[in-house]
């Protein structure tokens, strides 16, 4: 069902921007599918349809983009600029010297800019930045074809993880809204839980351990193990590693531009 749900998207907008959006409402889903599971027929999947068509979809994915973009404007201020800009800057140490110098070169001679020395970028590192914020831009534009599906995969990646970190503070509420649901039922089916766990308490956990369906106990499991991705995994340092990645990547296109025909153009979102 899914690949029917999401064919108006490209491959960018499903992995960067769908998926994000899509894994933060999920444990609510799921917890509303184990105790409801008559949402699966004919009607439910009649108003998941409607739904979609209607454009739920995409506004998730949409907001998930909003709440990316606003994690990214932060993360630039706080890494001090773009990974690709900081790649090619003279104090940057994620690149060794001889790598920097020739990517420069390259990049001078094909975008027809004059790149600055160390001193030059020490003493005006704003028009530093310029030169090689223009000079990724051509790298770009150089780089939206098959040939270069690396670039197109990093960006994705980047992207789904930025967009991610940013819908983090609604899905760890989702998850602790579906937790609390979850534990809820299991509460409300057994009235004298108190107690039965203070009169017997082996007995009383083996008889609700029996009582709940294995779907019921897997949401349960479902809910509180992405509770720990969201707090562990999607986090500022995972989108920078992404980000550093991606620069790496398209950097690295300067080695093979010239070797192999860039193509017609085809255009990444970010």
């Amino acid at each position: 069902m899914l690949t029917g749900l999401a064919s108006p998207f490209d491959p960018y907008g499903r992995q960067a921007r769908l998926f994000p959006g899509l894994l933060t409402v999920f444990p609510v889903l799921l917890c509303a599918l184990a105790w409801y599971p008559e949402l699966l027929s004919g009607v439910g999947s009649t108003l998941l349809t409607i739904c979609s068509s209607c454009g739920l979809l995409y506004g998730l994915s949409s907001l998930a983009r909003t709440k990316g973009k606003q994690v990214e404007e932060r993360l630039l201020n706080a890494w001090g600029g773009w990974p690709t800009t900081l790649a090619l800057r003279h104090t940057n140490r994620d690149l060794d010297s001889h790598t920097r110098q020739r990517y420069h070169t390259f990049l001078a001679n094909h975008a027809k800019l004059t790149f600055p020395d160390a001193a030059s970028e020490e003493r005006n590192p704003a028009a530093a930045d310029a030169v090689y914020a223009s000079a990724i831009k051509w790298l770009k534009e150089r780089t939206r074809s098959k040939e270069y599906t690396l670039v197109e995969k990093e960006n994705a990646q980047y992207g789904f993880r930025r967009n991610l970190r940013g819908m983090k503070g609604y899905g760890v509420t989702l998850c602790m809204l579906a937790l609390v649901v979850c534990a809820s039922g299991v509460f409300i089916t057994n009235l004298d839980l108190p107690s039965q766990l203070t009169e017997r308490p082996r007995e009383t956990l083996t008889s609700i351990l029996a009582s709940q369906s294995m779907p019921r106990w897997s949401a349960l499991v479902a809910d509180i193990s992405a509770i720990g991705g969201w707090l562990l995994i999607a986090n500022d340092a995972w989108v920078r590693q992404a980000g550093f990645q991606y620069a790496e990547a398209l950097l690295a296109c300067c080695d093979r531009i010239g070797i192999t025909s860039s193509g017609p153009g085809r255009r990444k979102a970010s």
